[in-house]
């Protein structure tokens, strides 16, 4: 098994900063993994064990996961998809050089037709709009397309920006994988969910 918390180990990820503006500006506004590092060395874990080897991730924020999973995995096949919000509040934006990517919204007819000339995908990680009906339309359109398995993040935070993920994933029937830590501090635990109709993930 890999040392994913050595190699993750200069990753930023999320942090008292992020929670901080996310607390007072409503945005986390920094440039970085918005996820738990103990989560994401358990999805690093997860993804070496099932050898998934191509990858989308729906609302990239500035696209450091998106990166730093390519740069762990050397993925046969990367794409990803974001509105681009992050750029307009002044972030930049990191993208693998050889990852498809689409700029747009993931329930607009643009998507729909990119997503179906994409071949499938091991894995969709779904980290775009908490609320609950974009998160449900994200899953119901997804869950339709070519995958393996789909992924949200924020299934366990109960925040009311976010809570739609949370109770989306308590709604689905078929096989689950929770990746959960609690985070430090007060803030809120986050949670990743893997999903499939028909694989144990």
């Amino acid at each position: 098994m890999r040392d994913f918390r050595a190699e993750l180990a200069e990753e930023p990820c999320w942090g008292r900063r992020a929670e901080f503006l996310w607390r007072t500006r409503g945005a986390p506004l920094v440039d970085a993994m918005l996820q738990n590092r103990e989560e994401l060395i358990l999805l690093c874990e997860w993804i070496e064990a099932r050898q998934i080897r191509s990858y989308l991730e729906v609302g990239i924020w500035t696209g450091r996961l998106v990166t730093t999973l390519q740069r762990l995995f050397s993925f046969e096949r990367v794409a990803a998809c974001d509105l681009g919000w992050a750029q307009r509040a002044g972030l930049p934006r990191h993208l693998p050089p050889e990852a498809d990517f689409l700029e747009a919204r993931s329930d607009s007819p643009a998507y729909l037709a990119w997503r179906e000339a994409q071949p499938a995908f091991d894995l969709v990680l779904i980290d775009g709009d908490h609320s609950y009906p974009a998160v449900k339309r994200d899953f119901e359109l997804n869950r339709e397309l070519p995958h393996r398995f789909l992924a949200f993040h924020d299934i366990a935070n109960t925040h009311p920006a976010v809570v739609g993920v949370k109770q989306l994933w308590e709604e689905l029937e078929g096989h689950k994988l929770e990746l959960v830590r609690p985070l430090r501090n007060g803030a809120h635990t986050m949670g990743i969910g893997i999903w499939s109709a028909t694989e144990q993930p």
